[in-house]
C-alpha cells in the first residue's frame, strides 16, 4: 500500500465532500469528466476513492436470521478483517472459499483513502483478536463504511451478531449455528462498534473531514 496522503484541505468541494463522501449526482458529474469532459469537480475526482461492500450468506440459518461474511472494497483493492488481523487483497478475495455467489453493492465515493482507513482502524482490528461473534468481519466493515463514508453496514447483515450473544447465552443458537465450535476470544474483549464509531467522529473532526 502507499503512504498515507490526506486530501488537501483548501480544495473547493462541496459540503458532503467534507464529511468524506461525495453524492450520487457529484459522482455522476465526476464520472463524465473522466471520459474527457471538463467540470467544477475535477480535482474531487483526483482524490475520490470509489467504495463498495461485498456480502456473502454462509452456514445453515435459522429462520430470519442469516450469517454473512462482509468486505470492504475501496477502488481496487478489497479489506476483510479475520484471526490475521485487516487483510487485503484484489477484489472479492476473502469470498472465494464460499459455494454462494457475493453480492457486490456500491456505497460513494470516498475523500478518504484506504491508507487512512488502515491507520485510523488497525489498533482496533489487530491480528489475534477476532471473535466470530463479538468482533468480525462485519464488525470490520461497519466501522470501515463509517470510517470512509459516515454510513453504517446494513443491520440484515450482522442479524446473528445482534441477537447471538444473547441467544447464546440462554438458548445456544450461536454454538448450534457453529456445531458447538464458538469459544469466546479474550482478546476481543471489551470491543464495541460503537467506541470505534465516537473515536472515528473525532478523529476526522481533527483532520476537517
Amino acid at each position: 500500500l502507499k503512504p498515507l496522503r490526506i486530501p488537501q484541505r483548501r480544495l473547493r468541494v462541496p459540503a458532503s465532500a467534507r464529511m468524506g463522501t461525495i453524492s450520487s449526482s457529484e459522482c455522476a458529474e465526476a464520472e463524465s469528466m473522466q471520459r474527457g469532459k471538463t467540470g467544477p469537480f475535477v480535482t474531487i475526482y483526483a482524490t475520490a476513492h470509489r467504495v463498495e461492500v461485498v456480502a456473502t450468506p454462509f452456514g445453515p440459518g435459522v429462520p430470519g436470521v442469516r450469517a454473512h461474511h462482509t468486505s470492504v472494497i475501496v477502488d481496487d483493492t478489497e479489506f476483510s478483517f479475520d484471526m490475521n488481523g485487516i487483510t487485503y487483497g484484489p477484489p472479492l478475495f476473502s469470498h472465494r472459499c464460499y459455494r454462494t455467489e457475493p453480492s457486490v453493492m456500491y456505497v460513494g465515493l470516498s475523500a478518504i483513502s484506504a491508507d487512512a482507513m488502515l491507520q485510523a482502524l488497525g489498533s482496533f482490528f489487530a491480528a489475534g483478536s477476532y471473535d466470530l461473534l463479538r468482533k468480525n468481519c462485519n464488525s470490520f466493515s461497519d466501522c470501515a463504511l463509517y470510517c470512509l463514508l459516515d454510513t453504517r453496514l446494513d443491520p440484515r447483515f450482522r442479524s446473528v451478531e445482534q441477537i447471538g450473544h444473547a441467544a447464546d447465552n440462554s438458548v445456544g443458537l450461536i454454538q448450534a449455528i457453529t456445531d458447538g465450535n464458538y469459544r469466546p476470544n479474550p482478546l476481543a474483549d471489551g470491543f464495541e462498534v460503537e467506541k470505534v464509531v465516537k473515536y472515528l467522529d473525532m478523529v476526522k473532526v481533527q483532520l476537517g473531514f
